[in-house]
C-alpha cells in the first residue's frame, strides 16, 4: 500500500535503494521459480524495479512485496504474450515466405507493431473486440457475425468501425 505522504529526493532515493537491496534477491528467486528462466527472470527484476523508480518513487511501500510481486507478475504477463505473438508471426513467416528472408531489424519491427495491435485489441469493450477478431482474423462476413454473436449488422459495423479506429489512431 503506498502512502499519500511525499517523500523528499533523498529519502526517495534510500527508500528505493533499501528496497533494491533487501528485496530483489527475493523478487529474483521468485520470478526464477515461476519462469523457470534465469536470464529472463534477471531482466523482469530489474524491470521491476526500473518501474518502482518511474512510477512509484515518491511513494512509501507498507507491503513491498505485494507490489514487487503485482508488478513482476504483469511484466511476466506481457513477455509471454510478446513470445507467443512473436512465435506466430516467425510461424506465419516462414510458411509464406520460406525462401524470402526479412531482416533481423524488419522482424523486430513486425513483432513490435503487433504486440501493439494485441494490446489494442485486449483494451477494446469485450463485444468489439468479439465483432473485431470474428471479421478480420476469422474473415467472417457481417452476417455470419451477427448469426454467431446473435446481434444486428448495424451494432456489428458501429463496433468494428469503432475497433478500427482504436486501431489505427494507437498507430499513428
Amino acid at each position: 500500500m503506498l502512502s499519500n505522504q511525499t517523500l523528499t529526493k533523498q529519502q526517495v532515493n534510500q527508500h528505493i535503494d533499501g528496497l533494491y537491496r533487501e528485496h530483489k534477491p527475493w523478487l529474483y528467486a521468485w520470478l526464477c521459480k515461476k519462469m523457470g528462466s534465469h536470464c529472463d527472470a534477471a531482466d523482469l527484476t530489474q524491470d521491476t524495479f526500473v518501474k518502482i523508480m518511474t512510477r512509484y518513487a515518491d511513494y512509501y511501500y507498507y507491503e513491498p512485496r505485494a507490489l514487487l510481486t503485482t508488478i513482476a507478475k504483469s511484466l511476466m504477463f506481457n513477455l509471454y504474450r510478446r513470445k507467443r505473438v512473436e512465435q506466430a508471426y516467425l510461424s506465419v513467416l516462414a510458411e509464406t515466405y520460406p525462401e524470402h528472408s526479412i531482416s533481423l531489424e524488419e522482424q523486430i519491427l513486425w513483432i513490435e507493431t503487433l504486440c501493439e495491435l494485441c494490446d489494442i485489441i485486449e483494451a477494446l469493450p469485450e463485444r468489439q473486440k468479439q465483432v473485431f477478431m470474428l471479421s478480420q482474423l476469422q474473415s467472417l462476413n457481417y452476417v455470419q457475425i451477427s448469426e454467431q454473436l446473435n446481434i444486428s449488422i448495424s451494432t456489428i459495423k458501429r463496433d468494428l468501425t469503432c475497433a478500427m479506429a482504436a486501431c489505427f489512431m494507437a498507430m499513428e
